[in-house]
């Protein structure tokens, strides 16, 4: 991925020309940022050296109903991310915003009583376009703050997203962009899907996220379904993992010149 090419030096791209406002009164406007330590993770420090200094760990709640789960027309309702020190194995600062369904707008009771995100929430929300503009500015903050850049030719601590399984990046909020014809940043171009690593470290199949935490001998803390609860656990979950000593690596990649290398390649095939 080419994420250095017209980028901010955190790596970081432009943000939206509507996104006018200072970037940290608006965010401190919305209260979004708040820091968290979370003390099943506080000692817990990297066995060995690891690529990445930071992780933004994200887990999407979308639209759903029953019987239903590969509807095409998910749309995120629930926007949160946390980042994860990856030196200290702490939580320190996340973000969180409820996101307005413009397709169905009406959730479905199983939705609510699945995630417990009430209809109220996300009338009150903003839709997805503005809610990728507060993330970006959101995300160049902590990249000022703590010097940390997505691009690996940019000087300074690198930073990836991390999901659990790449639902979240892959498909959900792919899908919802191209569809709403909404830019979609390039950074959310790859990502450590932890479900994959811990499979490949543990050799064992965990039963969902609460399941990979209890075989560690750790409880899932909050309400399940809740994004930013599930985002807070998956951070514990990898905190656990690196001081096992796991290394985290990027999985996937929607680059474009990944995609197009990969087109040359197939089309190369058949010729020959």
């Amino acid at each position: 991925m080419n994420c250095c090419q017209g980028r901010s030096p955190a790596g970081l791209p432009p943000l939206h020309h509507h996104c006018h406002h200072s970037h940290r009164g608006t965010i401190r406007e919305l209260g979004l940022v708040q820091k968290r330590q979370q003390n099943v993770t506080t000692s817990r420090k990297p066995a060995v050296e690891q690529e990445f200094q930071y992780l933004v760990v994200l887990d999407f709640e979308s639209t759903c109903w029953e019987g239903k789960w590969n509807a095409p027309q998910h749309e995120i309702i629930e926007f949160p991310a946390v980042l994860l020190n990856l030196q200290s194995g702490e939580v320190i600062s996340e973000f969180q915003q409820y996101v307005m369904p413009m397709e169905q707008p009406v959730l479905s009771s199983f939705c609510t009583n699945l995630t417990g995100i009430t209809q109220e929430q996300v009338d009150a929300g903003v839709p997805l376009g503005t809610c990728i503009c507060l993330f970006s500015k959101w995300m160049q903050h902590l990249c000022e703050q703590h010097k940390m850049s997505f691009c690996a030719a940019v000087p300074g601590n690198r930073v990836t997203f991390a999901t659990w399984s790449d639902w979240d990046l892959e498909i959900c909020l792919q899908r919802e962009c191209t569809r709403k014809r909404i830019r979609k940043p390039d950074f959310f171009n790859q990502w450590a899907d932890v479900k994959l690593l811990y499979k490949k470290f543990y050799r064992r199949s965990p039963k969902g996220l609460a399941g990979a935490l209890q075989d560690l001998g750790l409880t899932f803390q909050g309400r399940e379904h809740s994004g930013i609860c599930d985002a807070r656990n998956t951070a514990t979950l990898i905190s656990h993992m690196l001081h096992d000593g796991c290394v985290i690596t990027v999985t996937k990649s929607l680059a474009p010149e990944a995609q197009k290398t990969r087109a040359l390649l197939a089309i190369h095939g058949k010729k020959h």
